[in-house]
């Protein structure tokens, strides 16, 4: 059975994920300037870690550089996803798919074979995920960026999981990992955008985006931290429970009317938290 503390970790960092979420879809600026304010909170807060708990043993160095090269993959087929077609879509498909990759890549690269339960559990995650927003009749191409997103998701996921294992300790590997994720798309940002252009047009949300971007910094190592005593497939799927505290901070705090479909969504992926919770 997954140990407690590894289920109230993940959990704890699928709530934090919607809070960061809920952060830019309540923009009402540039996201991608928001993004970017994101990535200098998530760097400062590797940082941190950096100063407190020193380097990476030697093995992890692969892990953290391919880490980061997937991230910038992941970056671009995410924003190019979000220009073709509508947010909940791409977010959703991506996220849905995720889960079933990283629990297939976990056979494959680190012999995990989960249970039964677990493995009905992480599809019905998926499956909840995907009745939340994916849209039969969006652009053809935003369903292949998002396909694109999820495949990279799973990508660092899987990476991360096993880069943290090699290295032992999951302070020291996320806090050189959170630089080399998060300030590529920051520098690019600022670049594209000029530093005066961004100063302006972040004007107003450098405390929240800082504090959002370091906060999902340390939602991401709390998954990492669980999956040093877990299986890894099981507590990827539990992180997209997510998708339940965003309906309801979507209804409490944005106001937002959540369809029957949505609705239904949440109660499957509940119903895999469950399985995956209770299985042995």
């Amino acid at each position: 059975m997954i140990p407690a503390s590894a289920l109230a970790a993940t959990l704890l960092s699928a709530l934090i994920h919607a809070g960061w979420n809920l952060f830019l879809k309540g923009s009402a600026g540039d996201r991608l300037v928001d993004l970017a304010v994101l990535g200098l909170g998530g760097s400062l807060f590797g940082c941190v870690l950096i100063a407190l708990f020193g380097a990476p043993v030697a093995g992890a160095w692969p892990f953290i550089l391919a880490s980061s090269a997937i991230h910038l993959v992941y970056w671009t087929a995410l924003t190019k996803g979000y220009a073709a077609g509508d947010m909940s879509h791409v977010y959703t498909i991506a996220r849905g798919i995720a889960p079933a990759l990283v629990t297939l890549g976990a056979v494959i690269f680190a012999a995990e074979m989960p249970g039964v339960w677990q493995g009905l559990g992480v599809a019905a995650i998926s499956i909840g995920v995907m009745l939340v927003g994916v849209n039969r009749h969006a652009p053809l191409a935003a369903t292949a960026w998002a396909l694109l997103t999820g495949a990279m998701i799973a990508g660092y996921s899987l990476v991360d999981a096993m880069g943290v294992r090699v290295n032992g300790d999951v302070f020291s590997y996320k806090g050189w990992g959170a630089v080399f994720t998060f300030l590529p798309i920051s520098l690019f940002v600022i670049a594209r955008r000029g530093p005066a252009g961004f100063a302006a047009a972040a004007a107003g949300r450098w405390r929240q985006g800082l504090f959002a971007g370091a906060l999902s910094s340390a939602g991401f190592m709390l998954v990492l931290w669980a999956q040093l005593r877990a299986p890894i497939g099981p507590i990827t799927a539990l992180r997209e429970t997510s998708v339940l505290f965003g309906a309801a901070l979507a209804v409490l705090l944005l106001k937002e009317q959540v369809t029957r479909r949505r609705w239904a969504g949440a109660l499957v992926v509940c119903a895999g938290a469950m399985l995956i919770g209770s299985s042995g």
